[in-house]
């Protein structure tokens, strides 16, 4: 009886540690319209920061602090440091294995732009061996080139889409590689008229999530997974959508 006792207590040690784990996690994000970005007084927002605190709400998490870092500096956290949340992160087949995932925050097709007066339609990777493309460092855009055989000679890097997106207009760059929805949302942001853009070739699709650290335990992803799947099927999810990804 009393070595049954020993052990539940124990146990319920255990398990009180990991679930105030999850209070201690370090949540990153970067500006990447509609999902995540700053608000006019500089405070982190959009479609996933508002899903994320629902999931919090949902998991019994108190809310945690959010810092917005350029994608480059936020992922190699993820990749260096036991206790890091990055988002939204896209889930590419090159990625899965190096994080664990609760998904998902939605899906995000990317793109390369070009300038319409260059007139630059594409149709395989193979074309892009005469383009200099601007691509945020370690953005799945980046990679996705790399990982098609781009030489990374001909990428041109930048710590931020505004960055990149200036390199297009400018003409330092023939092609810009990112996400469609946030190309557009920085060229609106820039003031630069979106007609005068194109999406000269579509790389990729893929799903957008909150990517853990590798040394986080299943157990603390598994109660995260089950606060998003519990937000995603709420009336709220479906308002937030509405709000930050309205049908044309």
């Amino acid at each position: 009886m009393r070595i049954w006792l020993i052990s539940h207590l124990l146990l319920l040690c255990w398990a009180t540690t990991a679930r105030a784990d999850l209070d201690k996690l370090e949540y990153f994000t970067e500006e990447y319209p509609p999902y995540n970005f700053s608000d006019p007084q500089g405070q982190p927002t959009g479609l996933a920061v508002e899903l994320l605190q629902m999931i919090w709400q949902n998991s019994g998490i108190e809310p945690q602090p959010v810092r917005i870092l350029p994608w480059a500096r936020g992922y190699y956290l993820l990749t260096q440091k036991p206790d890091v949340v990055l988002f939204s992160t896209a889930r590419s087949q090159a990625r899965d294995p190096l994080f664990k995932w609760a998904c998902p925050i939605g899906h995000s097709e990317y793109v390369l732009f070009a300038r319409k007066a260059q007139s630059i339609t594409l149709t395989s990777f193979k074309q892009l061996s005469q383009y200099r493309i601007s691509a945020v460092r370690s953005d799945i855009a980046e990679q996705l080139l790399l990982n098609n055989g781009i030489n990374d000679t001909n990428i041109i890097p930048a710590n931020r889409l505004s960055q990149g997106l200036k390199m297009l207009q400018s003409g330092r760059a023939d092609l810009l590689a990112t996400g469609k929805l946030a190309g557009y949302d920085a060229i609106r942001e820039l003031n630069l008229e979106p007609d005068d853009f194109q999406v000269a070739m579509v790389l990729s699709a893929e799903q957008l999530c909150y990517a853990f650290s590798y040394q986080v335990a299943d157990s603390e992803i598994q109660r995260f997974q089950q606060g998003l799947t519990r937000a995603l099927a709420s009336e709220e999810f479906r308002k937030l959508q509405a709000k930050y990804l309205p049908l044309p």
